[in-house]
């Protein structure tokens, strides 16, 4: 019995799953032949590597989960299928894709918030904080909670979110700073933070990037003038004008989980003092590199344009100022200064530079020593700054080091 050839009519139904079968073929030759990236420029992060497989992570399942991990990193085109989809997502209405909100901007553009939950670490940090005051007693220790752009633009959140971020964030603060003096009356919180944002706001400020979780130099430097009061510094309303800004084509942290072109790049903008010409020395320790500045350009020309800030992370940084008209406003002689710190430091950070002779940064996350014992070396350090913003104090591996 001779069997019936199918008609061309008969295969075209077929064609979907040929096609489903060559795009899978294609692309696991792929993700097998390509090399595998170490590192992602998009996302500025490592990228997981093939694990090697054990009984026991076989057992326990763990071996799975870093090889989905794996798969999920090494995917080929991946930056390129995460924009597409974006892309479909958008078109259908969607106003939050992968955790990222999407918000309508003040000057008409849309801006990219994370997501925000509630702290579930926040005793971890004030027993940390609270170790810190027991340790050290020579110097004066302050700390800065910053609340994210969550918090501050909730009254442009999609109808679906309930407006419960801006108390969320103030009840933190304040279980923080309660729990905080509880441990030590001794250690300052800087409180003014929320109200300064809001006057920066009436500025006409950007206080936030559309497209990463930073606060921007403007928020940076409004958070100067609510820290000043504490560390008795003075509160230079004219800093600001001295901005240079940088670069346009800044695209952060929280663009990179959505690839959206549709979203405008950043403006980056840098504050540079007349009085550092000459005077100031910035060693990054962990490296041996010294600048002449608290910026490195070199980042501008890179994804991770944020770290033309204080060079990216390192363990610990030494400012040097020796510009010998250098006084302090309150009469007394000029101090030392320990900031301890997230990322949102490192935009602020300039604007103290003219007011120390000598900065101590320390990032936990890197920083193997005790810092309480580095500053008990250190007798010239008067005033301890703790800087973190309402979001990494609850995630910030390096939180449970701060002392």
């Amino acid at each position: 019995m001779m069997m019936k050839r199918k008609s061309f009519p008969d295969l075209i139904k077929y064609i979907p799953e040929f096609v489903s079968v060559a795009v899978l073929f294609i692309f696991a030759a792929m993700f097998l032949l390509l090399p595998q990236k170490g590192f992602s420029e998009n996302e500025n992060r490592v990228l997981s590597s093939c694990p090697v497989p054990s009984v026991e992570s076989i057992f326990n399942l763990s071996f799975m989960d870093s090889f989905e991990d794996f798969v999920s990193d090494q995917f080929p085109l991946r930056d390129d299928l995460l924009s597409l989809s974006v892309r479909f997502s958008r078109t259908e209405g969607k106003k939050v894709i992968n955790k990222v909100i999407y918000v309508p901007d003040e000057d008409g553009n849309t801006r990219l918030i994370d997501e925000y939950k509630k702290p579930v670490n926040a005793d971890k940090f004030i027993d940390a904080v609270g170790r810190l005051g027991d340790g050290i007693t020579s110097a004066d220790i302050t700390v800065m909670l910053v609340p994210t752009a969550y918090w501050f633009y909730e009254n442009e959140m999609p109808g679906s979110f309930l407006k419960t971020d801006r108390p969320m964030q103030q009840d933190t603060f304040n279980y923080m700073r309660d729990g905080i003096k509880d441990l030590s009356s001794e250690i300052n919180m800087v409180e003014g933070i929320f109200d300064s944002l809001c006057e920066g706001q009436d500025l006409g400020l950007n206080l936030f990037y559309r497209t990463d979780h930073h606060w921007t130099t403007g928020g940076a430097y409004m958070g100067y003038l609510a820290l000043a009061p504490c560390l008795k510094l003075p509160e230079d309303r004219e800093l600001l004008s001295k901005t240079t800004s940088v670069t346009d084509s800044f695209y952060g942290t929280t663009w990179s989980k959505v690839v959206d072109y549709s979203v405008s790049p950043d403006t980056i903008e840098i504050y540079e003092s007349p009085q550092w010409k000459d005077h100031i020395t910035v060693t990054y320790e962990d490296t041996g590199e010294c600048f002449d500045t608290p910026y490195n350009m070199d980042y501008l020309d890179k994804k991770d344009k944020y770290s033309v800030f204080l060079n990216n992370q390192h363990s610990l940084i030494t400012i040097k100022n020796n510009d010998p008209d250098l006084q302090r406003t309150d009469g007394t002689d000029r101090r030392a200064l320990v900031v301890i710190k997230d990322s949102y430091a490192n935009s602020l950070i300039p604007f103290l530079i003219d007011q120390y002779e000598t900065i101590w940064v320390f990032d936990p996350r890197y920083y193997r020593g005790s810092i309480t014992e580095w500053v008990k070396d250190h007798p010239e350090v008067k005033d301890v700054l703790v800087l973190y913003n309402l979001s990494t104090m609850d995630t910030d591996r390096g939180v449970g080091a701060i002392y």
